[in-house]
């Protein structure tokens, strides 16, 4: 009779251990509250998340590009015609170009002559179809008369 009593005890146990795990089972990573994994992380999870991080970036860096191309292509562009009255003053930034077409000019600050390969220095009279370029800011030239040019860069006309 002890036996019976020492089976039944181990079957009554058994089911309450198997009972234990059912619950466990069935109230701990239901679909409405799942549990996480590390396989689901890093599997996953990780990957969608650089994906999307790399998707942003690539966007940010794509519009980085295109306004630095603009900046550029403003600050280096294409020649501008640009007409200077006697006694007006064309003062470029540092790097800016100045194709002296017609008229007549001095410098005003040291200039390059590009063209010939010298350096003029201020007060000298420019030459026409001469390329010149200043190596400061605020250098640039003074009209003498009625003036053509071609200028690339940044400039301020007084």
């Amino acid at each position: 009779m002890k036996k019976w009593k020492v089976i039944i005890l181990l079957i009554v146990v058994a089911v309450l251990a198997a009972g234990a795990g059912v619950y466990a089972a069935t109230n701990y990573g239901t679909q409405s509250d799942p549990l996480v994994t590390v396989s689901y992380l890093t599997d996953t999870l990780e990957p969608s998340i650089m994906g999307d991080f790399d998707n942003h970036l690539a966007a940010a860096m794509e519009q980085l590009e295109f306004s630095f191309e603009q900046e550029m292509a403003g600050a280096a562009g294409v020649f501008e015609v640009v007409s200077l009255s006697s006694g007006q003053t064309l003062s470029g930034n540092a790097g800016c170009e100045i194709l002296f077409r017609s008229g007549s000019a001095s410098a005003v600050g040291a200039l390059l002559d590009v063209s010939a390969g010298a350096s003029v220095s201020s007060g000298t009279s420019l030459t026409a179809n001469h390329l010149y370029m200043t190596s400061v800011s605020g250098d640039g030239l003074k009209a003498g008369g009625s003036v053509t040019l071609l200028v690339r860069g940044v400039f301020t006309i007084g």
